[in-house]
Formats: C-alpha cells, structure tokens, sequence
C-alpha cells in the first residue's frame, strides 16, 4: 500500500466515526468540514511522506462568518484563502495533545487508534470552546484586556478579527481593545512586519468600514 493510499485509508475509517458525524470530507484540502449558520468547524488533516513514513498534522479550527465577510474586500490573500481563513485555530500541540503522527501498514490499527482518539479529544476541546462569539471573546479579548495575554506579533488579519469581534459582542469595551490592537499595529509597522505593511496604508479606511457595518446603540 502506497502513503497516498494509506492515507485514504485513515479518511475512509474516519469518515465514519461518530464524532465526526454531520461532517462533510473535502478533497481540495483534505479537510473535515461541518457549516451551520454562519459558524464552520474545520478540521484539517495536513499530511507528508518523511523517510518514507506518513506524516499525519491535524488543524483544529473555527470560523465565524461574520467576523470575516466584511473584511474580504480588503483580504490581499487569494479569493480561495479567504474564504477558508479561521476565526480561531489550533493544533494538538497548542491544545497540550500530540500534534504529529506517523501512520505505517505494519501499525495501522495502533496509529489509527492513536490518530482518531486525539482527533476526537482535541476537536471536542476547541468546538466546545468556542460555540458562540460571545464564547470567542471571553477567551481571545479578555485575557488581553487583563494583562495575561500578549496580542499576536505577526500576521495582521487578527487585527481586523479582534476589534469587529469587541464591537459586536461588547462595545463598551470597544475603544480598550481599539486602543491596544492600534498600538501593537503601529510597533509591528515600525519593524515592517510584511502582512501589517500590507494594510497599514488604509487602516482608518479599513476600520471606519467595520464601524459602520457594525454600529453601536
């Protein structure tokens, strides 16, 4: 059995396992993917052949729609890494669980068994987590609002995700969150972090957009 079949072999077993139910498998990223209501849950299977072993990577991930819609206009990713971006994503290694694994013939039974528990285990963890915006800011916002939480130093979609995530779930404390998002945008800017560089030119543009979409009371 080649790796590539092997690994079709996992999808085939996991395609019906019962956590997995109301999951739909795409080919295109060999993903599982569950969409309902502006909310997808989205577990990625990143896979290679190392030494001739198969390597096997989930992503745990969660996209809320509306965090994101508004803001594909000004997306600079391709049309299709748009509209598959994350509200939030996780691997096992950031959940405290395995993160990689390697699936032999010899061993299938073992590594599957391997495989499908972590699966279970770390995507329940990350879909119960994060059920609601509401769930999102209390674990995303607050922490960073308190201290205990360093904003990301890179990327710069976050950026956009945060303040439109406070204005709807919580907009009083919309110009805390404002305040502390523009002041790491500015020092990523300063280093001339690539993906900031990309949207810096039309941040206020950008973000007086979103304050109009989403307006307070």
């Amino acid at each position: 059995m080649t790796n590539k079949e092997l690994f079709l072999t996992v999808v085939d077993r996991l395609k019906a396992e019962l956590f997995l139910n109301g999951f739909k498998f795409r080919k295109r990223d060999y993903s599982f993917i569950q969409q309902e209501q502006g909310l997808r849950r989205h577990i990625e299977l990143d896979h290679w052949t190392k030494d001739g072993v198969l390597i096997v990577y989930p992503i745990y991930m969660v996209r809320f729609d509306i965090l994101l819609k508004w803001f594909e206009p000004y997306n600079v990713k391709s049309r299709q890494d748009r509209q598959d971006n994350p509200s939030v994503g996780f691997t096992g290694n950031m959940l405290g669980r395995q993160d990689k694994f390697m699936i032999s013939e010899a061993n299938l039974e073992r590594d599957y068994s391997k495989l499908c528990g972590t699966l279970a285990d770390c995507s329940g963890i990350v879909f119960q987590s994060y059920t609601s915006l509401r769930d999102m800011f209390d674990r995303e916002i607050i922490p960073r609002l308190e201290g205990k939480r360093a904003l990301p130093d890179v990327g710069a979609d976050w950026a956009f995700k945060y303040l439109t995530l406070t204005r709807i779930v919580s907009p009083e404390d919309y110009p805390a969150v404002k305040e502390l998002v523009l002041a790491q945008v500015q020092k990523m800017a300063n280093r001339h972090e690539p993906n900031v560089i990309d949207y810096f030119s039309r941040l206020d543009e950008i973000i007086s957009v979103m304050e109009q979409t989403f307006p307070t009371k």
